[in-house]
């Protein structure tokens, strides 16, 4: 009498003598299983379509490719990694290049090739990848972003370490930038300005930073005040408009004596000026021309040749060489100590 079974790779009818105790040993190889009960099992070589995978412990294989999601309390090694739904790590991951239309988190270092995701990258700590990483959404490490190749995110980029790229920083930046800037246009002192949305520089702009100058090779222009603290110094022109008062204490150089051009004329200059021609009588007679006007407070005028006209109360006294020869009174009377004559020729 024979029965029918299914068991390991064997399939046919079995006499019912042969069902002692070796019958029942678990075979080595098997095509299928139904529920497999045993934890500890052997490799298994392939599998069909799981629909959900659970693992408490590490994932150590060779490529990982699910449609869901990948979700892992441990670390991820693998080759690369295509799933449609999350990456969750606990651990780390590393492995080749990471697809998916997802998100990728993980509280460990991200060690891998390429990335290339829809949804948010998330790191806990460090992301070393030499190639490179393409995010839909946001890229968030508390560690370090390290990577050979381009970072391309459609969100922000945030990270509480450092960022690092062997290549170039393209878009909007929002935070502090600490370093060098490689490559940065123009020479040394020279100051970067903003030309159309580029960074520039030219060298009319300077700056030393040694001995705090600024260099300006052209024009300087200024809606309000412009306050100096040091010396001014202007090749070309220096243009004022509107109304402009000048507060402080402003100095120039004085001209030399006798200068008739355009120059300031200091107070020195007029104080030289009027003491100057104090002394009428070392003057030329056309050295001063008055037109008009009053002159007050005049208490004597010296002429040329020793002549010397004196006011005293209501009589002006004519002297020549010191010496008073003539007087003239309010009332109008005329004395002289010499002769007067009625005609003659002037």
């Amino acid at each position: 009498m024979t029965v029918p079974y299914t068991f390991g790779n064997e399939q046919s009818p079995i006499p019912l003598s042969q069902l002692d105790a070796n019958f029942a040993v678990t075979p080595t190889f098997a095509n299928t299983a139904a529920n497999v009960s045993n934890a500890a099992q052997p490799n298994i070589t392939s599998l069909g379509t799981l629909v959900a995978l659970s693992v408490t412990g590490n994932v150590t294989g060779g490529n990982l490719r699910t449609a869901g999601s990948a979700s892992i309390t441990g670390n991820i090694t693998v080759g690369n990694i295509a799933t449609g739904g999350i990456v969750s790590a606990f651990g780390n991951v590393t492995g080749g290049n990471f697809l998916t239309t997802g998100s990728i988190s993980a509280t460990g270092n991200a060690t891998v090739g390429n990335i290339s995701i829809a949804g948010v990258l998330g790191l806990g700590s460090a992301a070393s990848i030499t190639g490179n990483v393409n995010v839909g959404g946001n890229i968030t490490a508390t560690g370090g972003i390290s990577s050979q190749g381009n970072v391309l995110a459609q969100g922000i980029v945030s990270a509480t370490g450092n960022i690092v790229t062997a290549g170039l920083f393209v878009g909007n930046f929002q935070g502090n930038i600490v370093g060098n800037i490689t490559g940065a246009p123009g020479s040394n002192t020279q100051v970067l300005f903003n030309t159309a949305g580029n960074v520039d520089a030219v060298g009319g702009l300077t700056y030393n930073k040694g001995s705090n100058t600024l260099g300006v090779l052209g024009t300087i222009s200024a809606q309000g005040n412009a306050t100096v603290g040091a010396n001014l110094s202007v090749g070309g022109n220096l243009s004022v408009t509107g109304t402009t008062q000048l507060v402080g204490i402003v100095t120039a150089p004085t001209p030399i004596a006798g200068t008739v051009n355009n120059e300031v004329a200091t107070a020195a200059f007029v104080n030289n000026r009027i003491n100057g021609l104090g002394t009428m009588a070392t003057q030329n007679a056309n050295a001063v021309a008055i037109t008009g006007g009053t002159i007050t407070n005049l208490s004597a005028v010296n002429l040329a040749g020793g002549w010397a006209i004196t006011p005293n109360d209501t009589t002006l006294y004519f002297s020549f060489g010191g010496f008073n020869v003539a007087k003239l009174d309010s009332e109008g009377n005329f004395t002289t100590i010499g002769n007067v004559t009625s005609s003659g020729v002037l």
